[in-house]
This record gives structure tokens, sequence and C-alpha cells, in this order.
């Protein structure tokens, strides 16, 4: 954070506001809600709403402090430790001991009885039988603002048996230090994508953009950099309006300019067929002449010739060729059911058509129907 905002005073800008933020909603809520509007955050326990202080980080217990340290509950209304039991919840009695460093195991009435000690003695007369053991220090770390003079200290790591609360400050503290950061490390992210896609040349580019600047040409005015565009909208209009040069005839592509010659002569579109059924249509290419078979074009063709056009016909240009093949197959079928004679079945008798125009008897119609080959 100080690399990347060197002037930004960190305990006066982001520490103290985020402290004092967390220490209000705490204090209401004994807890914190999720920022995003998740079901994140600290879980609310109005018993440890008192355990916020302000201008705290990490717990201490140390005689100095606790010494100093006075009750958050009142105990005045209370005349013994009984009455102060039923007057208080435990939750409350317990985190009231925890705050001041104090034993707050056992039942109701012994936390009671520990607290209501406090009524009438100082802390730092008690006896240390009633004490927590003290954890191990909590390590920190010492800010240093952008005139160089130190902040308070910040607690960096914490021991296992520190306090809901503490940890919770803490969290609060790194997550607006986090969001103070957010920019920089999108950008940051958004820079490495970038690179990934880039070529050595392009990245080279960039360095060399970035240490000597854009090279606009020459520094002359706005004016000069209109012109030139001006210069070359005119070039380029000028170049869409003048004459494909294509002396070979090769068809255009998608770009309207000339396909390369390779891959004319690799689809064979120098080769022209003919189609006397479709009226002597003229196709470029083997593959629009086989395409056009199945078009509607060829079948009306041969709708007007009284001829199905079935796959028997696949590749029949001509005419009489057509009407010859057509006669051929009409005989073969005539002789096929002659030669059945009267002894076939009714139903071997009926014939069938598939989607292609194969004749079928009734039984291989079933058969392949069945089979789901049809």
């Amino acid at each position: 954070l100080r690399r990347t905002s060197p002037f930004l005073d960190i305990d006066m800008e982001i520490i103290q506001p985020a402290t004092k933020k967390f220490n209000e909603e705490w204090s209401q809520w004994g807890g914190t809600k999720d920022e995003g509007g998740g079901s994140g955050g600290w879980t609310h326990k109005m018993a440890e709403a008192s355990m916020a202080q302000p201008n705290t980080i990490g717990t201490s217990t140390n005689k100095d402090d606790e010494g100093s340290s006075s009750s958050v509950v009142d105990l005045e209304p209370y005349g013994s430790a009984e009455e102060l039991s039923k007057g208080i919840d435990g939750d409350v009695l317990k985190a009231e001991l925890s705050r001041l460093g104090l034993k707050c195991g056992g039942t109701v009435l012994d936390r009671a009885k520990r607290l209501y000690m406090t009524k009438d003695t100082p802390l730092d007369q008690l006896p240390k039988k009633l004490f927590a053991k003290t954890q191990p220090q909590t390590a920190t770390t010492t800010s240093t603002t952008s005139s160089g003079s130190s902040s308070a200290p910040v607690a960096v790591a914490s021991s296992s048996g520190e306090r809901r609360v503490d940890i919770a400050r803490l969290e609060a503290v790194v997550m607006d230090m986090l969001n103070q950061l957010r920019p920089t490390l999108d950008a940051t992210a958004r820079r490495a994508e970038r690179r990934l896609t880039q070529t050595l040349n392009e990245r080279a580019q960039e360095v060399e953009e970035e240490i000597n600047g854009i090279d606009n040409g020459k520094p002359n005015s706005a004016a000069g950099t209109k012109k030139n565009d001006d210069d070359d909208s005119d070039s380029d209009s000028e170049e869409e309006d003048a004459p494909i040069y294509n002396p070979k005839g090769v068809p255009l592509g998608w770009d309207g300019k000339p396909i390369p010659y390779w891959l004319f002569k690799l689809h064979g579109l120098n080769h022209f067929f003919k189609c006397e059924i479709c009226g002597n249509e003229s196709y470029r290419g083997r593959r629009n002449f086989e395409k056009h078979f199945t078009e509607q074009k060829h079948a009306h063709g041969m709708r007007c010739l009284g001829i199905p056009n079935t796959q028997h016909f696949h590749g029949v240009t001509n005419i009489q060729d057509a009407q010859d093949l057509w006669t051929k197959l009409q005989s073969m079928v005539q002789d096929d059911a002659g030669s059945a004679g009267a002894s076939a079945k009714p139903d071997e008798q009926e014939e069938y058509e598939d989607s292609h125009g194969n004749v079928l008897s009734r039984a291989d119609y079933e058969d392949l129907a069945r089979q789901g080959l049809l």
C-alpha cells in the first residue's frame, strides 16, 4: 500500500475511520453485517455489544490496564452476587469478565460473584487466581505516515485466545486496506491478461511507447491531422472505385476480390457442366453440378417429363437418356410382376414407394420400416 500510494496517510485515512465504523456497528448489534449483502459477516450477539471499545486494537491483560478499567455493567442497583446473577444474563456477565481479563467460566452465580467483587475492590487488588491466564502478546507493527511520524501500532497476528471482537476489528481494517488497493489490483490483472495475448513485437512497442510516448508524427496542429485523415479517406474511396483486375475470370470472394487461382483450380471451377433437363443450364465446378440434382429446378424439369426424380436418374442430364432409362425401369418392374404369377400373396403384389422413389413390395417395405432404414 505504501508503494502504490506513498503520500497516503494510512493511519488517518484508513485505520481510524475503519475502527470507528466498526466500533459503532459492533456496539449497536454485537456483530457485523456483510457489506455485499450476503450471509457473511460476524453473528450478532447482543451480549458482546459492550466489548467494542474505541481506539482499541487487540486485547491487553496487563495489570496497569486492569487497574484503570471500569465495569460497563452498572453494579450499584445490586446488593449481592445472587441478585446480580438473577438480574443480568449469563452471557453479559461472561463478556464483561472477559473484557476485564477475569476468568469467565463456571455457573452464572460464579461469574456474578467474580464480577461483584469489582464493585468495591480495584482490579489491581484482586487475587491473581481470579484473572485468566495471560495470552502471548499480539505482534504489532508501527505504520509510518508520509510526514515520517509513526502512528498507532496495528496488530498483525493474534493468539489463539483472542476475543471475537478483536479478530473482527482487525478484519475490518484489513478489508478497508484491500478496498484501497482494489483499483491497482484490477488494473494489474487486466494488464497481465493483455500481455498474454500480445506478441513479442507488440510488447516491445508498448514498452517503447511507455518510455518515449506515442509518436504522432510532426507536432503540427489538429488541422494537419485532419488533412491527413481526409487524404487517407480519399485514397481509400479511389481504391474502392477502381476496376478489379481479373484477367482469368476467377470468381469473387466474400471480400469482393478474386479468389486465389490455386483455390480456383482446386475446386475445378474452370470446368462447366451442362444439364439439358434444366434448360441447358451450365454449372461451374463439379460440386455445384452434383448439388443441382436435388434442387428445385432439376426436379421441376423431371416432373415436366413425367419422370420421378429418384436416385436412379442421378447424373443423367440428357432428356432422351432419362426417358430411355424410365422405360427400361418400367419394363423391369412389369417382368418382375409377371414372373411372380398368381401364386404370390396379395400383400406381396402391393407396391410401396419410399422417400427416394424406390418401388418395394409390401413385405420388404414393412421389414425395412421396422428396422428404421427408411
